[in-house]
């Protein structure tokens, strides 16, 4: 029996990262077209009707945590999220003829924290019940606004089984996402730290230190991550198993990006795809540790200091999971971008004209995306993949302040105040409709 639960490694102090018995895996599923048809049956097919394979994170799980405890599985059918495709008139406006954002705002908690929070929540209850020495009593976490409020919906659920602690920057997330951790039960602690998250991280680190019994779901969790990959596999799936030439993705606290790189890395080598994507990595000015790591030949590794940015769930910088991204990243053709505010913005509001329901997130893998577009980075006919990490609506606020005061050259709508009658609408409209 184990006597705790570990998180990083007791030797070296380094982040776990799941491995699989590859031989086993491919033994279960296959390998290539074999491999390929059963995902597509327990997505597509009569297994689709087996619990818990609705879940866009579940079915996967014999390519990502194989032989996981059936008994232990939460899953409130998260993932199986739309690949919107923007329209026609803004491929033009862009230059890029295919262009499409995995909408991972559409899971239960709105964001892509849903695909690794079912994996961690479902392991914290799997050591629970196997081993009920270790006293597992919850989960904890601190968060931007997202890991919290996925926490709290999947502890929700088993709220007889596990408690939640949550611990976010004071004042430094949005109403919507503290309303989330609030209303689905979770404690939530505001934490008042110069760093920001990175305070919260330092202390709950030290906190769950302290008492073991309550089990760490940030992407320092290596299940966490693991379930995070199922966003490449379902992306891949999406396209009939045709590798995109990139993928653009948001860049936190890097569990989301490793877990990308990680996922294709194993669909290349189990043969669902022929070639890996090339990576756009995203960061805001105000947070951008991994640019200037790639900016230095990836060599040089400073984390910088705290600054606020209307992209706040990526306010980051010093993301947990870098090491497993230095582990990962020389497989690949990546790419790293950072966005200025006025940049960010201008995007956000840009793609939401467009019909894509998007946070400040995406919308600076996005503004990645233009930039590499000019550089000549991605073609014009280039199949490109961005990833939406979560619902506009938990950003309103910085949304609608941006329509009041934004330019319209940077797409900001203010709305105008009108009086109750036909003909203040009629004068107010200046004979626009059908012009």
């Amino acid at each position: 029996m184990p006597e705790k639960f570990f998180y990083t490694c007791p030797e070296c102090g380094g982040l776990f990262l799941v491995e699989r018995d590859e031989d086993y895996v491919k033994n279960k599923i296959g390998a290539g077209s074999a491999a390929r048809n059963y995902f597509d049956n327990l997505r597509f097919g009569e297994a689709r009707k087996i619990y818990p394979n609705d879940s866009g994170v579940w079915l996967f799980r014999d390519f990502i945590l194989p032989d996981f405890s059936a008994k232990a599985i939460i899953s409130l059918k998260e993932g199986q999220t739309d690949l919107f495709e923007i329209p026609d008139w803004l491929k033009k406006e862009i230059g890029l003829q295919n262009l499409y954002i995995k909408m991972e705002g559409q899971s239960p908690s709105e964001s892509f924290k849903d695909r690794g929070m079912p994996a961690a929540v479902s392991d914290a209850l799997r050591l629970q019940q196997d081993y009920p020495a270790l006293g597992i009593a919850g989960i904890s976490c601190a968060s931007t606004g997202d890991t919290s409020a996925a926490a709290a919906v999947y502890s929700a659920y088993v709220r007889d089984k596990l408690r939640c602690l949550v611990l976010v920057p004071y004042q430094k997330i949005s109403d919507p996402q503290l309303f989330q951790a609030m209303a689905h039960g979770a404690e939530v602690k505001a934490i008042n730290h110069p760093k920001g998250f990175d305070g919260c991280m330092q202390l709950i680190q030290e906190f769950t230190a302290r008492h073991p019994e309550l089990v760490l779901v940030n992407s320092k969790n290596d299940m966490r991550v693991a379930g995070q990959e199922t966003i490449a596999l379902e992306i891949l799936q999406d396209l009939d198993w045709v590798s995109p030439d990139w993928i653009a993705i948001p860049v936190g606290n890097a569990g989301n990006i490793s877990a990308l790189l990680n996922s294709l890395s194993r669909a290349k080598e189990f043969g669902l795809i022929e070639k890996l994507p090339g990576i756009i990595g995203a960061q805001t000015l105000s947070a951008d540790t991994l640019v200037r790591w790639a900016e230095s030949g990836f060599i040089k590794y400073e984390p910088g200091e705290f600054k606020d940015t209307v992209a706040s769930a990526m306010n980051i910088n010093n993301p947990v999971s870098f090491p497993r991204v230095k582990k990962l990243y020389d497989k690949f053709n990546i790419k790293f971008y950072r966005s200025e505010e006025k940049e960010i913005l201008k995007t956000w509001a840009r793609f939401m004209r467009a019909g894509a329901n998007i946070c400040p997130q995406s919308a600076v893998a996005l503004n990645a995306l233009l930039k590499a577009r000019e550089d000549g980075t991605v073609k014009e006919k280039d199949l490109v993949v961005s990833i939406s990490t979560a619902s506009s609506i938990k950003f309103a606020e910085a949304g609608i302040r941006h329509h009041k005061t934004g330019a319209k050259a940077d797409f900001a709508n203010p709305y105008e105040i009108v009086d109750g009658n036909l003909e203040a609408l009629e004068k107010s409209l200046g004979g626009s409709i059908g012009a």
